[in-house]
């Protein structure tokens, strides 16, 4: 699958060449305090699992994005959203919100998901409005492994939620 979803953004598969692009993502301040363990041989393990896979984002020949998916074989037609990340020098473009949508599409489509669900930090609110802007609902909340006592809130989209994204959201 490759899709063209926005201006010079193009979401496809990721394959191990992406990996140097992929882990750069991860290490901006403003990236790491929203994820839980990086680097490489944490994406070389995903690479390794079948129920896993990443796409990318890439703006020209630059990976500038990439989204993680899991339980593809074993969530039972659950598909999360593990890990989406946009690199800094291309944030405010809509490419986010393109890669985000193309992401949620291919697991609905391609995996054949009935439900599509992520988990994010209770203070990462402009993650929270993109999510629901998509149609993604509270769905409960988890132990935050990376702070005892904390929590991460669970955000769902069934597949036959009609719940159209709102266009001033683009």
């Amino acid at each position: 699958m490759t899709t063209s979803v926005g201006p010079a953004l193009v979401v496809r598969p990721a394959v191990p060449d992406d990996l140097a692009g992929i882990t750069r993502m991860e290490v901006g301040p403003d990236t790491t305090s929203y994820l839980g363990v990086t680097g490489r041989e944490y994406h070389l393990a995903a690479f390794a699992d079948a129920d896993q896979e990443h796409l990318v984002g890439v703006v020209g020949t630059t990976v500038g994005g990439f989204v993680l998916l899991a339980g593809l074989r074993d969530g039972g037609g659950r598909v999360e959203l593990r890990r989406v990340v946009l690199a800094h020098e291309i944030r405010g473009r809509g490419h986010g919100r393109a890669m985000f949508r193309a992401a949620v599409a291919h697991a609905f489509q391609r995996h054949d998901a009935r439900s599509v669900w992520l988990d994010v930090k209770p203070y990462n609110h402009r993650a929270q409005a993109l999510y629901t802007s998509e149609g993604f609902r509270p769905d409960g909340t988890i132990p935050d492994p990376q702070h005892p006592g904390g929590v991460l809130l669970l955000m769902t989209r069934a597949r036959d939620d009609r719940a159209a994204p709102t266009e001033s959201e683009d």
